[in-house]
């Protein structure tokens, strides 16, 4: 008998159980259910019974009769194709469980993360538009005390002469409506800063507003001969109630004008 080349044991399992059966006088039809499912394990199958036939034509077989040898094994063959097989399709299933349960668990956090993030938007859906504007700018404010910013930076000389520069609490045609002290009362809940810098060629500027030492709003600006007049705007809340410092930058991010206030009560 030669075993076909193959590493795979069902495959040889196959050849033989065909060799064995054609030996013994049995027919292609006695092929036992567990090969004639696999359309490869049944050509190894037809191989081995083919070549039982061939030699036993060619009277390369003395004596066809199976002996008790050959009986163990075969059986032995047969037992550990059986184990190996066992052992696949319960690996198999234990990998799918497992799989399973992960898939079920990262469902389960994320519904959790879901819910958890709800939270907080169910809590200031029941306070005012203003209310949440408040919580949310005390919220930020006290998470940037956590690093505060450096000292205020020295006021650079500056050959752009900047010739307005005030606050308002209303822009119209490039214009201020009205000029607001430097004690603006916290009923005012927006406040425009407005500059005029005269400028010979396209420069970028900056507008930048401190408050408690730390940065709540910085504009882009590009200036050109034609367009002078900047203006950029912050929305105010109880929560910031302080000294506030609102400054020009160049391009190059240097300080060349800087404007305080008090809103509301002084801290």
């Amino acid at each position: 008998m030669q075993i076909p080349e193959t590493d795979n044991i069902h495959f040889q399992y196959a050849f033989k159980t065909g060799y064995r059966l054609a030996l013994e006088g049995k027919s292609m039809a006695s092929m036992p259910s567990a090969i004639r499912c696999n359309l490869e394990m049944r050509d190894y199958f037809q191989q081995g019974w083919e070549q039982a036939q061939q030699d036993v034509e060619q009277g390369l077989l003395y004596n066809v009769q199976p002996c008790w040898k050959c009986r163990f094994i075969w059986g032995t063959i047969m037992i550990l194709g059986g184990a190996a097989t066992a052992y696949s399709i319960i690996y198999s299933y234990e990998k799918e469980q497992t799989e399973l349960a992960q898939r079920a668990q990262i469902q389960q956090d994320q519904q959790m993360h879901a819910t958890e993030q709800s939270k907080p938007e169910t809590h200031l859906s029941a306070l005012s538009e203003q209310q949440r504007t408040d919580l949310l700018a005390n919220l930020a404010e006290q998470a940037q005390r956590m690093n505060p910013l450096p000292p205020l930076k020295p006021v650079v000389p500056n050959n752009v002469p900047l010739s307005q520069a005030v606050f308002t609490t209303q822009v119209h045609n490039k214009t201020p409506v009205n000029q607001l002290s430097d004690k603006i009362p916290k009923y005012i809940r927006k406040i425009h800063f407005l500059t005029q810098i005269k400028v010979k060629k396209p420069q970028r500027f900056y507008h930048r507003w401190r408050f408690n030492d730390q940065y709540l709003n910085t504009t882009s600006f590009s200036l050109t001969p034609d367009n002078t007049t900047i203006w950029s705007t912050q929305k105010m809340s109880s929560a910031w109630q302080g000294r506030w410092d609102v400054e020009v930058l160049n391009h190059q991010q240097e300080v060349i004008y800087r404007k305080t206030f008090t809103y509301g009560v002084q801290k």
